[in-house]
């Protein structure tokens, strides 16, 4: 009764009403945008420097999960119509605060050093592969505003879906169009990281076949948090994420966190001063500092820092796989819930704590955790 109680404090929709993303005028030039053949352009002397500048930029920030949190947080407020940047902030630091805890002493007996280093792998490609082939769409529309004209035709330079060009360049003609530009990067990005991770035979086998991984998802340990600050209190709000191995249902979690962010106004201000007034470090000591610490000596569930947890890692580079065929099955995915009703899940989270302070404690117990 009493875990029942807590699994069922998570953020809902409040009404089965979906809100609208685009006019028929769009639906149909978007379909035209779609189905012409793509033009192939040459860049200019002038295109190729800055071709390069975003690529730089791009690599430099994508060191680590702090680079890229924070990179996402430093775009948002020079352009907050783009409202993905935000989201792509706030479920980036959930991120990282699911790298350290691999490292965490709540968790890390649970896992042999080989099984931890396998899902740290996972956890940081997934993160490493959304920012490098969402941060350079992020400075071209940057650039775009600068020259006062879309530049997206480039966008195939940086071997990014045919996807998502009409769709920049509508946004850049309207910024009423936050919500299609939002659904729009959600979807290309989850595609993304499907057919260039998550259809990896490795990560299948060692991760989202592993015991650990779907003892964890059906425990419901997963939880996409958002802390927000309300008066003078840090509150938690969020989502609890199940089969995340299924790519309609990772874009369907993505727009439900959109709209709890973003059709909440109180969860927007709220974390937008939390995330101003707390520099994302990877420890969940960030949101919560009653309970967790990066400092391992203190009497506290002990939370590493990504710096302290891993060294960065240095990802092989890829030609990303083209996943954009068809268009009546990405119309399917164009709506978004009307609202979200945010819960509180500070107590939900802290009873998986209690859960899994439990399982770990009778995991070292009757388990050699290096078998």
């Amino acid at each position: 009764m009493f875990g029942k109680w807590f699994s069922k404090l998570e953020s809902k929709p409040k009404n089965s009403s979906n809100l609208k993303l685009w006019s028929t005028a769009d639906e149909n030039h978007l379909i035209k945008e779609w189905t012409n053949a793509p033009i192939n352009h040459s860049p200019s002397l002038k295109e190729q420097d800055l071709l390069t500048k975003i690529l730089s930029k791009t690599a430099s920030l994508n060191r680590n999960n702090v680079t890229r949190t924070q990179a996402y947080l430093d775009f948002y407020l020079k352009h907050p119509e783009v409202h993905w940047s935000l989201l792509a902030h706030m479920v980036s630091r959930n991120g990282g605060w699911n790298m350290t805890d691999l490292k965490a002493s709540h968790i890390s007996t649970l896992l042999s050093y080989e099984k931890s280093s396998i899902l740290f792998r996972f956890l940081e490609k997934a993160n490493h592969l959304i920012f490098q082939d969402a941060y350079p769409q992020l400075l071209l529309y940057e650039e775009s505003k600068k020259a006062g004209r879309p530049l997206f035709y480039l966008l195939s330079e940086f071997h990014i879906s045919a996807f998502m060009s009409p769709i920049w360049t509508l946004f850049l003609k309207d910024h009423s169009k936050k919500e299609l530009l939002t659904v729009s990067l959600i979807i290309n990005e989850q595609n993304f990281i499907e057919f260039n991770l998550l259809k990896n035979p490795y990560f299948q086998q060692k991760v989202l076949s592993s015991i650990t991984y779907q003892l964890q998802e059906k425990l419901g340990f997963t939880l996409v948090l958002f802390p927000y600050h309300k008066d003078s209190n840090t509150l938690l709000t969020g989502l609890g994420v199940q089969q995340f191995s299924n790519l309609s249902n990772r874009i369907e979690i993505g727009k439900k966190l959109y709209v709890l962010l973003f059709k909440n106004e109180d969860v927007l201000q709220g974390a937008l001063h939390f995330c101003k007034e707390n520099s994302h470090t990877g420890s969940r000591e960030d949101y919560l500092p009653s309970v967790f610490s990066s400092n391992s000596t203190l009497r506290k569930i002990y939370s590493p820092t990504i710096e302290a947890a891993w060294a960065d890692f240095n990802h092989p580079s890829i030609v990303p796989v083209p996943w954009f065929k068809d268009i009546q099955e990405v119309f399917k995915l164009f709506h978004l819930p009307g609202s979200m009703e945010p819960a509180d899940m500070e107590k939900t989270h802290l009873y998986n704590l209690m859960k899994l302070t439990g399982i770990s404690e009778l995991h070292g117990m009757f388990f050699d955790k290096e078998k």
